[in-house]
């Protein structure tokens, strides 16, 4: 069972993705032995078949014997390599998808600041080439590794019954290549982990070309955007270059030393042949065995490239597993049956690459049912109080209460499907208007969406819609304006029945006689529940309970809005400031 972790290696994450396939494991093993049964024991028969031509009693029975058993030989390969490669693939293929799903699991209960963080087009890369990679190893150790160690055993053995002193030349050769490994293995790795980390910054640019589009057609700023998506190009460029390099002087050197070790083997048994140590046969037998251990040994070297890539990628699916930032949920209690009464004690939050706090010893108490709105300067804490209310940041010092239970101890899961969240950049994913607005609720009607519609302001125009409900948005919403997409947003946030409602912005978008509507309809819907509130313009805040006004983190002021229009605060001073503009 997958468990997301702070610390996984290597080896462990290797032995999660292969502990539940030992059955296509040892499959792949057995078909792969007899698939390369030919490559070794045909020698054997060869080199029989060749001492028979001189013998003074040709046997035809015994090279009928022979030729039959090559010909068998060659025969199964057929089944064995459809063996094997069903083995192989399920085995590959079960890993990329276990990968993939373990990623997806795993960004589910990172921290959204850790999305903040990461690029799409990182993650991307992650999930798609590196898995790809990954999905090589089973090949690489099976065809390249076992092969190549399963034909050096049968040679040693071979070998060692006709002449145990040609043994030499492979406890010679291999060390012998290994050593040129070693000398390029370091630098082969740091050029593949310069290669990784540009395709990653490369994907990125991308992803942030085709994201900025509309920004950068409006502004004319292509060429500045091309600029800077060439600059990740031309440098994924110069490090597969450098990379390539390598690998080809590597390759090369590796077949230079095989093919001289090949020839002086070639000597070494003919001279054992002049001297009646070994047959005809056996020189046959002996350098075949070694030109086929030098292939396999040359293979396996060239793919030390792609053994330091396929680690490359491990080390950056790892990242991902290894990552600190985690939203611990399994384990703790849900909560689903909330009031919606909350409290803050002196919570202090201050984000990991900042030494400034964002909020600061913050104390406040908001009963079951009422509604806060938070106000401030831009950069006063308030979307920061936001993230801390749905659970995405933790505070650092003090404790946020809901119905007197910490929320550190409870799964916030549970909490949040009774949460109903508008933002101030709705999203929304290409299927119909009713999938979007019932998102996750399965049990939602289609009279539940209308209610939630005409609360919204919006039942209108999704009826004129060419499909009404049906109607697929596209990615992102691209057929509906800001405006309409706000109030799709806010029907999404109703049809959920929440207790707790949170707006962030959420009248932003919508021109003045929409506003006034769609706030008719939130204060409708706050009724009962627990409500927090930021807007823009302050006079959506005057039906609100309570006013928190926020500066530099800290609670500066809180009070009904009546109240605070008594004295002179950020609240009263733009209230007023907006009536001389208007």
């Amino acid at each position: 069972m997958f468990t997301p972790s702070k610390n996984r290696s290597e080896s462990v994450l290797l032995h999660e993705l292969f502990s539940n396939k030992h059955r296509h494991i040892f499959g792949a093993l057995f078909f792969i032995t007899l698939k390369a049964s030919p490559v070794w024991l045909v020698p054997v028969v060869t080199a029989r078949i060749i001492d028979m031509g001189y013998s003074d009693h040709p046997d035809i029975g015994k090279l009928l014997l022979y030729l039959s058993i090559a010909i068998f030989l060659f025969l199964q390969n057929v089944p064995a390599a459809v063996f094997y490669t069903s083995n192989l693939v399920h085995l590959t293929r079960g890993i990329g998808m276990d990968l993939r799903i373990r990623i997806c699991r795993q960004l589910q209960v990172l921290s959204l600041h850790y999305h903040n963080r990461s690029s799409v087009g990182s993650l991307h890369t992650k999930a798609i080439r590196d898995i790809e990679m990954i999905e090589l190893l089973p090949k690489l150790a099976f065809e390249q590794g076992y092969s190549f160690f399963l034909g050096l055993l049968i040679a040693s053995i071979m070998i060692a019954r006709s002449n145990p002193q040609a043994l030499w030349f492979f406890a010679l050769t291999v060390p012998l290549c290994g050593v040129v490994s070693g000398l390029f293995r370091r630098q082969m790795s740091d050029s593949v982990n310069d290669y990784r980390k540009s395709m990653e910054g490369m994907s990125s640019h991308l992803n942030e070309m085709v994201t900025m589009m509309p920004i950068t057609r409006a502004h004319g700023l292509e060429e500045h955007q091309l600029r800077h998506v060439e600059d990740g190009i031309q440098g994924v460029y110069q490090k597969g270059v450098r990379f390539d390099k390598l690998t080809q002087l590597f390759a090369a050197i590796s077949w230079v030393v095989m093919g001289v070790m090949q020839v002086l083997f070639l000597g070494g048994s003919m001279v054992a042949c002049f001297k009646k140590q070994i047959t005809v046969g056996d020189v046959v037998m002996f350098n075949t065995f070694f030109l086929t251990l030098s292939n396999s040994l040359a293979n396996l070297l060239t793919f030390v490239p792609q053994v330091l890539q396929t680690r490359e990628s491990l080390d950056s699916i790892i990242e991902i597993f290894s990552a600190p930032d985690l939203e611990e949920n399994n384990g703790k209690p849900e909560y689903t049956d909330i009031s919606g009464d909350f409290k803050f004690n002196d919570v202090s939050f201050t984000y990991p690459e900042s030494s400034t706090p964002a909020i600061r010893n913050l104390s406040l108490s908001v009963p079951a049912g009422t509604s806060l709105a938070i106000a401030g300067p831009s950069g006063g804490g308030k979307s920061t109080l936001l993230s801390l209310l749905i659970g995405f940041i933790r505070p650092n010092e003090g404790s946020i209460e809901l119905d007197g239970m910490n929320m550190k101890a409870m799964d916030l899961r549970s909490y949040r499907k009774n949460v109903g969240v508008v933002t101030q950049d709705p999203v929304f994913f290409s299927g119909s208007v009713f999938e979007n607005i019932a998102y996750g609720n399965l049990e939602v009607t289609t009279e539940e969406v209308f209610q939630a519609l005409e609360m919204a302001h919006a039942r209108d125009f999704v009826e004129a819609l060419p499909e009404g409900l049906e109607t697929r948005l596209g990615v992102n919403g691209v057929k509906l304006s800001g405006g309409q997409m706000q109030r799709l947003a806010i029907a999404r946030a109703i049809v959920r029945n929440p207790q707790v409602l949170i707006l962030d912005e959420a009248t932003s978008a919508l021109d003045s006689e929409s506003e006034a509507h769609v706030q008719r309809a939130i204060d409708q819907a706050m009724k009962g529940r627990t409500t927090f509130i930021v807007a823009h313009r302050l006079s959506t805040l005057k039906n609100a309970d309570r006013i928190a006004i926020l500066d530099n983190g800290r609670l500066i002021d809180y009070a009904s809005p009546a109240d605070l229009l008594k004295h002179d605060n950020f609240y009263s001073r733009s209230i007023k400031q907006s009536h001389n503009i208007t």
